[in-house]
């Protein structure tokens, strides 16, 4: 598949007997069917956040075992933010149903042991196969919140005036109310300058990610590019991935064109 997968172990996780040879009997139900595996074991909520952060363009999904941080919100502003599909597990059934991650998540799978997260790579491994390789294109249940690109096309070139196409490699000026670079640039020099707030612009931000993911139109030939960066803004006011102003600006050059 050429596919890579990120597990994130919870705190404590490690010190669990039942957690001795986990990690190779993953990597060997993966290697099975092609799939690579990154695997990182964090005690604390900010390093999970922080890899997370790391590794969102390196990977195709991702599951995890928040373990006691089944509560934890910012973990789950973190995991909603990802254009990807996102597998929750547990070794406690108790604890899988009070989890304010379940309904940001793709699935979630409860069990001892490694059989909850062998489901989870097993439901990944075949989400991709019914739907094809690529990042955020697993469907979820229905029961579950579907995350991932909903529609990754491009609009259409407005015709030019006179009726004629504009031809290849030429751009159409974004339409009036549709997510560009211009706009995205706009809010954050507002933030710069002191008449938006860093929380104001991470609202923004998620609002207008979230609009792209039910297919909303987007710039011609930027919609990626529109998409990391909303989900940069989103988790900008994250103590594990908060933006100085000095990154703000590299972002708005980065969004030039």
């Amino acid at each position: 598949m050429g596919m890579t997968l990120l597990v994130l172990h919870g705190p404590s996780l490690s010190l669990r007997k039942d957690f001795e040879g986990l990690d190779g009997m993953l990597r060997l139900r993966a290697a099975n069917h092609g799939l690579a595996l990154k695997i990182v074991q964090s005690n604390h909520e900010g390093g999970l956040i922080d890899t997370l952060v790391a590794e969102r363009r390196s990977v195709d999904g991702v599951v995890v075992n928040p373990a006691g941080l089944f509560a934890s919100y910012p973990l789950r502003d973190a995991l909603e933010a990802l254009s990807m599909p996102v597998y929750e597990v547990h070794l406690e059934a108790a604890r899988a149903k009070q989890s304010v991650l379940k309904d940001v998540c793709t699935e979630q799978f409860s069990g001892k042991g490694a059989d909850p997260y062998l489901q989870a790579i097993d439901g990944f491994i075949q989400s991709q196969r019914v739907t094809g390789s690529g990042k955020g294109k697993a469907p979820a249940p229905a029961r579950m919140k579907t995350l991932g690109r909903k529609n990754s096309r491009e609009p259409k070139a407005s015709p030019a005036p006179g009726g004629k196409t504009l031809g290849r490699g030429a751009k159409a000026a974004p339409a009036e109310g549709m997510l560009s670079r211009t706009l995205v640039r706009q809010k954050i020099a507002e933030r710069l300058a002191g008449t938006l707030s860093a929380a104001e612009l991470a609202a923004w931000a998620r609002v207008q990610w979230m609009e792209v993911q039910r297919g909303a139109p987007a710039e011609s030939g930027y919609r990626d590019m529109l998409e990391d960066s909303l989900q940069t803004l989103t988790l900008s006011t994250m103590p594990a991935s908060r933006l100085t102003d000095e990154q703000l600006v590299d972002l708005m050059a980065q969004l030039e064109g």
